[in-house]
Order: structure tokens, then C-alpha cells, then sequence
């Protein structure tokens, strides 16, 4: 079992190789320079523009979360939720709540954000021509 794991890594490394070795290069699509292919996200991103999104966009999901949280913490507060279930145990869907909540508001900026800044750039092909 580990000869195949070593083998199927052998092989990774051996096709990184030949990539390097081809010279085979796409382009950013954030920021339009070239990268060779391994070093681009499966976006097409390349990691500072990858990183630099991630710094803009950090608290937005958290505001997402707290929209979808707030109103439902209000609704089991105001609309007397407390008879189905004690106080303590309304934490978990509250949690869980956020959680989703979270996951969906990074989705949407992280999608939003890479449409808006590939739109910008332009349709570039991995041969780097428009």
C-alpha cells in the first residue's frame, strides 16, 4: 500500500516537473500577469491576489451570519420559542445558524469579488491572449 502511495507521488512530482520544464504558463485572472499553472488556485488566482481578497473580505461573512442570527435569536425570544425547547438547548440551532450563515456569505463575496474583478481584467486565455 505505501509502494502506491509513494508511486502516485512519484508520479505528481515527475508531472510538476514536466510542466515546469515546458514553460507551460497561464494568466492571474485578477490581475492579468503570468504564473505557471501550478502556482494559480483552481480559480485562476494566484496567491497575492487570493490573499488580498481574503483581507478585504474577512468581516463581510460575519455580517451575513449575524443578518441570518439576529432575527431568528429575536423570533425565538419575542414569539415565546422557549416552551419547545429550554433556553440552553436554542444555543446549537443559534450556532449552527451563524455557521451556515457564515459559509454562505463567504461563498457569495468570494464569488462576487472574483466576477467582479475577472470582468475587469477581461477574458484572458491560459496562452495569455484575449
Amino acid at each position: 500500500m505505501a509502494q502506491a502511495s509513494d508511486r502516485r507521488e512519484t508520479t505528481k512530482q515527475e508531472a510538476a516537473w514536466r510542466l515546469r520544464e515546458q514553460g507551460d504558463s497561464a494568466r492571474c485572472r485578477a490581475c492579468g500577469r503570468p504564473y505557471p499553472e501550478l502556482e494559480l488556485d483552481e480559480s485562476s488566482w494566484c496567491r497575492s491576489c487570493a490573499a488580498d481578497l481574503d483581507r478585504k473580505t474577512r468581516w463581510v461573512p460575519h455580517l451575513i451570519a449575524a443578518g441570518i442570527v439576529i432575527p431568528f435569536a429575536v423570533w425565538i425570544v419575542i414569539g415565546g420559542q422557549f416552551e419547545v425547547l429550554p433556553r440552553y438547548a436554542w444555543l446549537m440551532p443559534l450556532a449552527a445558524a451563524y455557521y451556515l450563515g457564515f459559509r454562505i456569505g463567504r461563498e457569495l463575496v468570494k464569488g462576487y469579488a472574483r466576477w467582479h474583478r475577472a470582468r475587469a481584467v477581461g477574458p484572458v486565455g491560459s496562452d495569455g491572449s484575449e
